[in-house]
Formats: structure tokens, sequence, C-alpha cells
């Protein structure tokens, strides 16, 4: 019994000691309330998807997918879901992306966000950099007990690294991981220089993600295996682990092309 005591003491001492050291880490590694503030799940229609804001120009922005929010125009209504419930407001569109590029900048009558620093802007990614992606899997929320998100749900958030990025008239950002229904529309987040520390990132808005292909069982020669019609008799399926994001700067474009929006509250102590 002595021993057992003497064994329980230690390791309690050890576990204190793991805490203290952890927080400088755990900071580093954090989504952060700059993100978390900013991310929202919002509906139209029967869709239900994933947006977020940025600030430019002094007015705040609603981002998301534009086929989270296919066909909508100024002067319908969103819902985004706040206090347990969905609450619906009408909306101005900035602009949607053109020909294959599913982006849509939304302006919104309310500030919906705090402005905590995100910048919008793919500098500083590094191929092969840690990235996250933040959203609402199948619609799934959490969180909404206490004062964790001001009564909004709190998003998921999934981690992948940067598989490749494709410049062009469609930029986008390919990560390797695997993406949900729900996550489309959500912000795709980096530390610049894939440092430790620091304000993040977003680089893009999650759109899509391919969906798992189905191959058929071949047998020990590589021939499919067929039943007695000549058919194949059983398929696998194969998960690509892709999901692919837009980049933020055709979101920027949207909204230079037409700058429309609510303005933010100037900070009189700002000097």
């Amino acid at each position: 019994m002595i021993i057992h005591n003497r064994f329980k003491d230690t390791m309690v001492l050890l576990l204190l000691l793991l805490l203290l050291a952890a927080p400088a880490n755990l900071e580093g590694s954090g989504i952060t309330t700059n993100v978390i503030y900013r991310t929202f799940q919002i509906r139209k229609d029967h869709t239900v998807g994933t947006a977020f804001t940025i600030d430019r120009g002094g007015k705040q922005y609603l981002v998301t997918a534009h086929h989270v929010v296919k066909g909508i125009e100024s002067g319908d209504e969103i819902g985004i879901y706040h206090k347990k419930r969905w609450r619906t407001m009408a909306i101005k569109v900035v602009g949607v992306g053109a020909r294959k590029i599913d982006i849509a900048v939304l302006a919104c009558p309310i500030q919906l966000s705090p402005s905590y620093p995100l910048e919008a802007s793919l500098d500083g990614l590094v191929y092969g950099q840690s990235i996250y992606f933040l959203g609402f899997p199948f619609g799934y929320r959490w969180g909404l007990e206490g004062h964790l998100n001001r009564g909004f749900p709190m998003p998921f958030v999934k981690s992948g690294i940067v598989s490749a990025i494709a410049f062009g008239s469609s930029s986008k950002i390919w990560i390797d991981g695997h993406g949900n229904k729900g996550f489309s529309g959500g912000p795709v987040i980096f530390r610049p220089n894939a440092q430790a520390y620091g304000e993040y990132r977003v680089a893009g808005v999650v759109v899509s993600y391919p969906l798992p292909t189905s191959r058929t069982i071949v047998d020990e020669h590589g021939h499919p295996i067929v039943d007695r019609h000549g058919k194949p008799f059983a398929y696998f399926q194969e998960n690509p682990g892709f999901v692919v994001a837009v980049d933020i700067r055709h979101a920027i474009d949207l909204i230079q092309a037409n700058p429309i929006c609510f303005e933010l509250p100037v900070d009189d102590d700002a000097s």
C-alpha cells in the first residue's frame, strides 16, 4: 500500500511538471480565437455549410463556397446558427466566382465577428507545410453550452499538409487530408513560413473533396474477379484523401470590384 501511494504521488508530480511545461507548445499549435470567432454554420434553403468573415478596407465580409449558397441574389436571406436556432438575415451579394471558381462573398447588415487579426493572403504558404481547415461536418455542432463562442457553435478542426498548389486563372490548394460534407465554405488557415507561433492567415476556401472511386477486386494475376455472367463480382472503394480549396485572392478580387459591406466601427483610441 505504501509503495502504491508513493508511485501515485510520483505520477502526479510528473503530470504537474508536464502541464507546467506544456502551455507554450499548446499555445503555439492551437487554433486561436481570431479564427474560431470568424467561422459560422450557415444555411441557404436546404443546404447547410460553413462561412467565415474577413475584414478589408474597414469593412467586414462573409465568404463561403458558391455551391453552398447556389442561386443567391441580393435581398435573399441566409440562416446563421446562433443560440440553438437558425437566425435569418437578408444579405447583399458582393460577388461570386466566374466559371469554375467556386466562391461567393456576401455583405451582411451587421458585424458578425470581432475584428481580431486574420490576414487574407496566400503569402508565406510553404509547400508541404501543415495546414488546417474548419467547418461543420455533416451539420454537427458543439460548444453551445456556456460561453465558448458567444452562442455560436464551435467549428470542427481538421488538419493536413499542402500537397500541391495550382496557380493560374483559378488558383487552388490541394490538401492531403480527409474532407466531409459540411466543410464546404470553411476557411483554410496556416502560419506563414511553417512557423510554430504567430498569427494565422487564411489561404483559401474549402470547395470540394474528391469522392471515393470504386475499383474491381482482382485476382493474383491482376484480372477482375467476375461472376458466371462475366460481370465483376465485387468492388472496393479507394478514398483519394484530398481536400481542395480555392485561393482566397479570388474573394479579395470580388471585394475590390464591389466593396459594399458593413463598415466596422472606428476605434477612437487608436493612434
